[in-house]
């Protein structure tokens, strides 16, 4: 049985300190291998609370398999995750503030979490400049990724915004916004197109500098990352500008 306070021991090891903004992208079952977590994903959660006790936990809540096109609601309290246990255990997690967008969403706890979400209406992209993502990266935050695959790192989006690539979106669709005290609002966005494209986000620690910009190693059973945002986001802007899809593999369309 994995005791779950070793997330924060893990966590500092790789430089998370008590104060610090993360964003968390995360693999439970990457996380806990062969073994079980004592407590389970909500005591991941709590672990990842304490590990920034003076800071701020964000954790994507997206939902883009479930709400669509055909399927245009978007209820802040109720529409779960698609992308995993650890951020739907998140979205019921007690103090946590949900920002409002219909498919990348994200939640926020602890300082300035619901500055960090109260302005996301207003963008009309997956990560544009009032997502929380952009704001980790104003700030200084710092990029986790908990057991996940590297290359899964959303904030990428954000700086593909910043120079918009051939492949980046397809259609611009109306969703119907159910805020929390049941007002609704409707939001016109645009959805990613990756079609003939592979994300290999992970390329990004090619174009950093190990031990300054990032740092490996395993969080419990997983192998695990801890990236300076602002780092990842200037540089991959540079690179993006030198060869657009550096970060991406062709892949058959269909």
């Amino acid at each position: 049985m994995l005791d779950p306070k070793q997330i924060i021991t893990d966590l500092r090891n790789l430089g998370v300190e008590k104060d610090d903004i993360i964003v968390v992208h995360s693999s439970y079952n990457a996380l806990r291998g062969d073994d079980q977590i004592e407590g389970g994903p909500k005591a991941v959660i709590e672990a990842l609370k304490e590990t920034v006790s003076e800071g701020t936990l964000i954790i994507p809540t997206f939902s883009y398999k479930n709400v669509l096109p055909e399927n245009p609601t978007f209820d802040v309290v109720n529409t779960p995750v698609c992308i995993g246990i650890i951020p739907e255990t998140m979205r019921l997690s007690d103090n946590v503030y949900r920002s409002l967008h219909p498919t990348h969403s994200l939640a926020a706890w602890g300082k300035d979490a619901k500055k960090f979400t109260e302005n996301h209406y207003k963008d009309h992209t997956p990560v544009g400049v009032n997502s929380p993502l952009s704001e980790v990266y104003r700030r200084g935050g710092k990029i986790v990724m908990l057991g996940a695959p590297f290359a899964r790192n959303t904030s990428m989006h954000g700086v593909e915004e910043k120079v918009l690539p051939e492949y980046l979106f397809t259609e611009n669709y109306p969703y119907r916004i159910v805020k929390e005290d049941g007002e609704t609002l409707t939001m016109n966005v645009l959805r990613h197109d990756f079609n003939g494209f592979e994300q290999r986000y992970d390329r990004v620690l090619d174009i950093l500098d190990e031990g300054i910009d990032y740092k490996v190693g395993n969080v419990l059973n997983g192998l695990s990352c801890v990236m300076n945002s602002p780092a990842v986001w200037d540089k991959a802007l540079i690179k993006y500008k030198e060869e657009m899809l550096y970060f991406t593999d062709p892949r058959p369309r269909t």
